[in-house]
């Protein structure tokens, strides 16, 4: 059994001619190719393995997982999976519907495709002085970010400045001063899934689940601050009504992306499953074993699903 993580999938956007995305054509395009190849996990199979360990009748199944709740999930995905008679887990970070804010990760793709990557991180070490990034020197944040990606020159390295090695204390502040460098405005009216949007989508079968509030790096964080993102998310999408069981997703993903911290909290907090960043199949002892931390594909590892 396969599960297959999504970001962004939507059109091009001439003002972001640098932004990576899953062209919704191509989505259409490796949807095929998955019913063709797989065949898609049934929800009464997945909920069946999640309680009784028991696998799909087929080996190799797929289902479908999207990080961020952005709206292109709702304006291009939701609609082609009711047509098809799919569903899938959408993981929500909660902070953009308390604040009315773009999370620092999204501002950074923004930038990224809006502005030339070497620029941005020519720009960026400028700015950047060494009290900012104490965790400059982490050996698995060079060795184990972005290796799976194709970006353009300098965004690699611009995204792990900013998403792995600068204290969060400064993030935010040294993204504000980098979009006035460059003279970008965000906007966050229209960039996430709108909650009345999230309970249609629930309504219509598919899985909401948590994405932390604030989609940190876990590891970076004690384990007063890993609770607040935990149990807050959680929190907000249940007074929601949008949590029927608890499920999570490691923002970032990989294991150097969360700790034992995490795990525990996660299981204090009667989390059902979690997903993690690692290219291989769920197997039959997953859920006994890695039940926080369960392997996912990136869409683009199979046929149709290369980043535009």
């Amino acid at each position: 059994m396969k599960s297959i993580m999504y970001h962004y999938v939507r059109e091009y956007d001439p003002v972001h001619p640098n932004f990576r995305f899953l062209d919704i054509e191509n989505f259409r395009r490796q949807l095929g190719y998955f019913d063709k190849n797989y065949g898609f996990v049934a929800q009464d199979e997945w909920q069946n393995y999640v309680a009784n360990g028991q696998m799909p009748d087929r080996d190799g199944k797929v289902f479908l997982t999207f990080d961020d709740a952005m709206s292109c999930h709702y304006d291009f995905v939701f609609p082609e999976l009711v047509k098809r008679g799919l569903w899938g887990i959408f993981y929500v970070p909660t902070s953009p519907y308390t604040n009315d804010l773009i999370l620092d990760v999204h501002r950074i793709h923004l930038l990224c495709g809006a502005i030339d990557g070497a620029e941005l991180f020519s720009e960026a070490m400028k700015l950047v002085d060494l009290e900012m990034i104490p965790d400059a020197k982490r050996k698995e944040f060079h060795e184990q970010t972005y290796t799976n990606q194709t970006n353009y020159e300098g965004v690699s390295e611009f995204k792990r400045l900013l998403n792995y090695f600068i204290d969060y204390e400064h993030r935010t502040g040294f993204i504000d001063v980098l979009s006035k460098v460059f003279d970008y405005e965000f906007s966050a009216s229209s960039f996430y899934v709108e909650e009345s949007q999230l309970q249609q989508m629930k309504n219509a079968g598919m899985i909401i689940g948590s994405h932390t509030v604030t989609h940190p790096v876990m590891s970076k964080l004690d384990k007063d601050d890993q609770y607040k993102e935990i149990h807050g998310s959680f929190e907000f999408l249940s007074a929601l009504g949008l949590i029927d069981h608890k499920t999570y997703c490691h923002p970032y993903g990989g294991f150097h992306t969360f700790d034992d911290n995490t795990i525990s909290l996660l299981d204090a907090e009667n989390v059902a499953y979690s997903f993690n960043v690692e290219y291989r199949d769920i197997k039959p002892n997953d859920i006994k074993t890695n039940r926080q931390s369960l392997p996912r594909f990136d869409c683009n590892l199979f046929e149709h699903g290369q980043a535009s």
